[in-house]
């Protein structure tokens, strides 16, 4: 059977290819003006899923760097006053050399005992330092003051704090009296919720860090649990039962005037990598945790010496202030050490976003040369297909009379 091509088909034919070739003509122009073969996911769907998932990398490489920055200015800044420590302290030193000898008078070291008040004030200014409103030397509890100025003279087990948004409204009480050698902050962690006697926890005793939890036990029907170093957490009922994640933490101190923990903070710098850039109060001016000096004690027994006009005691505190330069002269070169590990780090970084950057050049960017080509390609066959268009445009009945 014959098949009869009326004008309208051709016409219809003719239309649609025109406007094919317009659209093809148009999408080769965007990719002139943006520079970029991908546009929009359906010009590539797989290149366009490839370049969203390299875009995302290259974010998280721009936050870890931001972490980097972060914890370089806190080293900086915690490297400066350290530094500044020891200057006190070489002071200190100094004023112990000379008011030990034969030559010292009961007014020179009346005097200087003065001078020892004066750098026991600016040192704990140091200690107490803040930056970005936390402050420098307080281990995790950055927002409360590392040191004071009075000492306590035995050991404190906190009073145990419900963290906000906890669904438990019954009590917790801690107890016990602590026996650490160290200020901690011990937490408490709801795994499974449910009663007094079938809810599950978990504690930590370095302040919730990733890998000291301890494993999940039920919570007694008595409600008391032993967190470790002599202390204890009751749970009394209330309307509503434990719930999972709800979280409890009591803080625990030492002796001495020192408030903080003896927590890092730490920041991820990579995927899965998690990096310290703290140095706790109690490792740079006490003798517990990672110190070895009470520098604080050191620095008020030589002035108490002074006082006393006691040139024996004042001489044996020439080699404590010695360690006590040590101790910090260990930290300011802890920081050294972390900002070279973060330097490294950064550099990995700017390599591989450098890297990321040209795949995603490679999967998005256009072939200038080879979309200008294809452009008067596709504007040569538009044009035929206008001049065609045109003419069965001006086709009449006359034409078929012919």
């Amino acid at each position: 059977m014959v098949m009869r091509i009326s004008e309208n088909m051709k016409f219809n034919t003719i239309v649609n290819n025109m406007f094919k070739s317009q659209d093809s003509y148009n999408k080769l122009s965007e990719k002139i003006g943006t520079m970029k073969k991908i546009n929009r996911p359906s010009d590539d769907p797989i290149g366009m899923n490839k370049v969203l998932n390299l875009r995302e990398s290259r974010a998280s490489i721009k936050q870890y760097t931001r972490n980097i920055e972060g914890s370089e200015s806190w080293l900086t800044i915690t490297e400066s006053r350290l530094t500044h420590a020891g200057n006190l302290l070489v002071k200190a030193r100094e004023v112990a050399a000379a008011q030990s000898t034969a030559t010292a008078t009961v007014e020179t070291r009346n005097f200087e005992a003065d001078t020892m008040q004066q750098i026991m004030e600016e040192l704990l200014v140091i200690a107490n330092s803040k930056y970005g409103g936390r402050y420098l030397f307080s281990g995790t509890k950055t927002q409360e003051v590392p040191f004071s100025s009075s000492v306590t003279l035995a050991a404190e087990t906190g009073v145990a704090v419900a963290a906000d948004g906890n669904t438990f409204d019954g009590v917790a009480a801690s107890g016990g009296d602590y026996t650490g050698s160290a200020n901690k902050t011990y937490v408490v962690k709801i795994i499974d919720g449910g009663a007094i006697g079938a809810a599950t926890y978990q504690i930590s005793s370095e302040g919730g860090k990733a890998d000291s939890w301890s494993a999940t036990s039920i919570v007694p029907a008595n409600g008391e649990i032993f967190l470790g170093d002599g202390m204890d957490m009751t749970f009394t009922a209330g309307s509503t039962d434990l719930a999972t994640n709800d979280i409890f933490y009591v803080n625990a101190k030492t002796p001495g005037n020192y408030d903080g923990n003896d927590g890092e903070l730490s920041i991820g710098i990579g995927e899965g990598t998690s990096f310290a850039y703290s140095i706790s109060g109690e490792a740079a001016f006490t003798n517990k945790g990672g110190g070895n000096v009470d520098i604080f004690n050191i620095l008020n027994k030589l002035k108490l010496a002074l006082e006393n006009n006691e040139p024996d005691v004042i001489a044996s505190c020439i080699d404590d202030i010695e360690a006590s330069s040590d101790q910090i002269t260990k930290n300011i070169s802890s920081c050294g050490t972390r900002m070279n590990r973060l330097e490294i780090a950064k550099s990995n970084l700017i390599d591989l976003d450098y890297n990321l950057a040209e795949l995603i050049s490679d999967t998005e960017d256009a072939d200038m040369s080879e979309i200008i080509t294809k452009l008067a390609m596709k504007e040569t066959a538009l044009q035929a297909t206008y001049a065609t268009a045109s003419k069965i445009g001006s086709l009449t009945i006359l034409d078929f009379l012919r």
